[in-house]
């Protein structure tokens, strides 16, 4: 009985340590949701690009909220001009872009960087012209992924996933099925599933399957011609609710990027999508309050 009790007692204590290991949950910041955030009537920003400023003692963060731009060719635009104008009275430490890691693209000039990746290649000139780094404000795509997939269905999921990033870049009418079929089964396999991290079953991956799920979800077939914008401004529908759960998903993402960069440099300079700075300006006034 002294045996069983020690050996009780031992491991209580092999749980207590182990449990002081275990880490702590990750920090959720404020924001304002999307159903709150003001936009004019175009759901436009109030400028473009709309830049605040935050700063506490010696840390500071500069973010450019922008409209993002339906052409690049379009170098001399003043959204352009106003982020540089802001980068160099900045000087940051380091910079925080949208849409993937840019660290390792290399430009030939301002204006190539324009036409390839709009903003997102402006900022990496300029902070290659400062020899500074660029860091990834967006989450990886499986994590992005496996969090909506905890709080919706996988028909739910690839409805708008595959609407959002799939369907909106192909041309009605689609004349040739079978390329249309191939690219759309490239996307799953090679996108959702080998980037995504997401498994699927052989039914889940036809083109049948998303549009089964597309009708079930929005209550109407899918017809490519009559895809209408994500708005995560509507309260109304579940499609929208998803693309409201996915940025949100991505702004805790990008706070939590900003929070930690800041622990090691005084100032961040970020280029995002404006949507992301009217709904994370809590979190910033937060995370900058709290810096010394």
């Amino acid at each position: 009985m002294k045996y069983i009790t020690l050996l009780l007692l031992f491991s209580s204590a092999l749980l207590g340590c182990g449990s002081k290991e275990d880490k702590a949950p990750a920090e959720v910041y404020p924001t304002v949701s999307y159903l709150k955030i003001k936009l004019d009537a175009a759901g436009h920003l109030p400028a473009n690009p709309y830049i605040l400023r935050f700063k506490h003692h010696k840390k500071e963060i500069v973010f450019c909220g922008v409209n993002h731009l339906p052409d690049n060719n379009d170098t001399e635009n003043q959204m352009f001009k106003a982020i540089e104008k802001a980068f160099f009275e900045f000087k940051p430490d380091v910079c925080v872009n949208e849409g993937g890691d840019v660290s390792k693209k290399v430009f030939s000039s301002k204006k190539e960087a324009i036409q390839k990746d709009g903003e997102i290649g402006l900022t990496k000139v300029l902070a290659d012209s400062l020899k500074i780094k660029t860091v990834n404000g967006d989450m990886t795509d499986s994590l992005e992924f496996k969090e909506l997939l905890k709080r919706y269905t996988t028909g739910e999921f690839l409805a708008y996933i595959v609407t959002e990033r799939f369907m909106w870049g192909q041309r009605s009418p689609i004349t040739d099925s079978v390329a249309f079929k191939a690219n759309y089964a490239k996307f799953i396999q090679g996108y959702i599933m080998k980037t995504g991290g997401v498994k699927l079953s052989p039914e889940e991956q036809t083109l049948n399957f998303f549009e089964a799920s597309y009708q079930k979800l929005l209550n109407r077939p899918f017809k490519l011609e009559e895809l209408e914008p994500t708005n995560p401004f509507d309260p109304k529908g579940k499609f929208q609710e998803i693309g409201r759960a996915s940025k949100e998903i991505r702004d805790q993402n990008l706070l939590r990027t900003i929070d930690n960069l800041l622990k090691t440099h005084d100032k961040v300079f970020v280029v995002f999508g404006g949507w992301h700075l009217l709904t994370c300006e809590p979190g910033l006034k937060q995370i900058i309050s709290k810096s010394e």
